[in-house]
């Protein structure tokens, strides 16, 4: 027989991971690997933090190109991009971006791991010189050495979400004045007001300036952002106002898709079409709370839907039970993190939330440089299941993984408040925050 031909369009988080489990599970199958750009298995939510440090973006890189192909045996085709699919044929039509050359490629399973793009606006001048979308390596290389070879002194960033967030903090680290403009009326919307509020007073504490309610009308050369609020001259701007899945070559393919183009897949990773699976930001997943799929792009989420596609690929019948949608960043010193639902998410699911927010001491009361923490508990009334849960810190911002278990486990908050979590006072009072929360919320 011939040896089981794996085609695994993407090599980053999801695609990498998946041919990597495919091979190790299946040592004699021909796993190839197909990478429109020259780039491989790399950490993009790194990218602001090595901007900050004016460190070597190759940095971010966990699995090189010549580890893939001489250590894992893996068949890595560089700037090979995948332009559509035949189900039926059972072939990629594949274009090599540096010859144009296009040739059909045959599978037996079929991966796919194409990721996302940044959804920019369609805004006048958002393609000149100094205008970036920091989404991949080579933007992330392109951006630092910009931020070099111009000297820049003024930074813009379009858009008020984690990424330029982050890359905020990290530009003020090299000394750039930092100016965020947001089209809606706040930031952080999905948070609480207490935990919202402790965001915007850090930006402001550290000289960032945010400006909410902003319509760009157009970005002119040399670089000025005009908009209906006024005018910023700057030496570089980051537009960073979401993303959308990299799936426009698979539109008329057969595939099922989520209302914004996410392959539809279920818990196995599987596809509406035999032998064919999809994983990562291309991708729904499952959200064990909402008891659906959903459209959530996260680099743990990838990387853990991208082994269960390579395990069942090859014969295996791994169920991925599903995410909480926990997440976190650092805004300078501070942490911000969330995991379940929003008040408004667990509106819309049909719960009757309320949220219950404590402000108290990160260590015990008579230790030196104790800090405040905020934990905010959504919860529901009748039930008291905990739904939510969202904390600021500058300490302990994990102890979110710690709600992300009970919301996993459908804990309510009256059990949730006599949890036996760890104390030393170095580390919390001896009524750890998230425990005071949880006994608020239960009253």
């Amino acid at each position: 027989m011939e040896p089981l031909k794996i085609v695994v369009i993407g090599a980053d988080a999801a695609g990498a991971s998946a041919a990597s489990q495919a091979k190790r599970r299946q040592k004699d199958a021909h796993v190839i690997m197909l990478e429109k750009t020259q780039d491989v298995s790399y950490g993009a939510c790194g990218m602001p933090y090595i901007i900050g440090l004016k460190k070597d973006m190759e940095e971010v890189v966990a699995v090189s190109a010549k580890e893939f192909r001489e250590k894992r045996n893996i068949d890595l085709r560089l700037n090979e991009e995948a332009i559509g699919i035949d189900t039926k044929k059972r072939v990629v039509l594949v274009k090599n971006n540096l010859s144009n050359h296009q040739y059909e490629l045959n599978y037996d399973k079929l991966i796919i791991a194409t990721g996302a793009k940044s959804n920019l606006p369609p805004i006048d001048g958002i393609t000149n010189e100094g205008v970036f979308s920091l989404k991949s390596l080579e933007d992330g290389r392109k951006l630092n050495k910009y931020l070099i070879s111009e000297n820049c002194k003024k930074a813009v960033l379009i858009g008020g979400g984690f990424i330029n967030l982050e890359l905020a903090d990290n530009l003020k680290k090299r000394g750039l004045e930092v100016v965020i403009l947001e089209k809606l009326d706040n930031i952080l919307l999905e948070y609480t007001d207490e935990i919202r509020q402790k965001a915007i007073e850090e930006l402001q504490n550290n000289g960032v300036k945010l400006i909410c309610s902003v319509d760009i009308e157009k970005i002119d050369s040399p670089l000025k952002v005009i908009t209906n609020k006024d005018t910023f001259e700057c030496d570089v701007v980051n537009v960073s106002t979401g993303f959308k899945p990299n799936t426009d070559f698979l539109i008329g393919s057969g595939l099922n898709f989520f209302s914004n183009n996410a392959i539809d897949v279920d818990q196995k990773m599987k596809t509406n079409i035999e032998d064919v699976f999809a994983c990562g930001d291309c991708a729904t997943i499952y959200h064990k709370l909402l008891k659906k799929h959903v459209y959530f792009p996260l680099g743990t989420n990838a990387n853990k839907q991208g082994r269960i596609a390579g395990i069942n690929a090859t014969g295996g019948n791994e169920v991925f039970e599903g995410i909480t949608g926990t997440s976190v960043f650092k805004l300078f010193d501070l942490g911000i993190a969330k995991t379940g639902l929003s008040l408004k998410q667990a509106q819309d699911a049909g719960f009757e939330p309320k949220i219950t927010t404590i402000v108290a001491n990160e260590k015990a009361h008579y230790l030196p440089n104790n800090k405040e923490i905020i934990v905010s508990l959504i919860s529901d009334i009748k039930t008291k299941q905990l739904l939510g849960a969202q904390i600021c810190s500058y300490d302990g911002i994990l102890r979110i993984n710690a709600l992300s278990v009970a919301i996993y486990a459908n804990l309510k908050v009256s059990e949730v408040k006599y949890l036996d979590f760890a104390y030393s006072p170095p580390y919390s009072a001896v009524w750890d925050a998230v425990l005071i929360c949880a006994t608020q919320a239960d009253k």
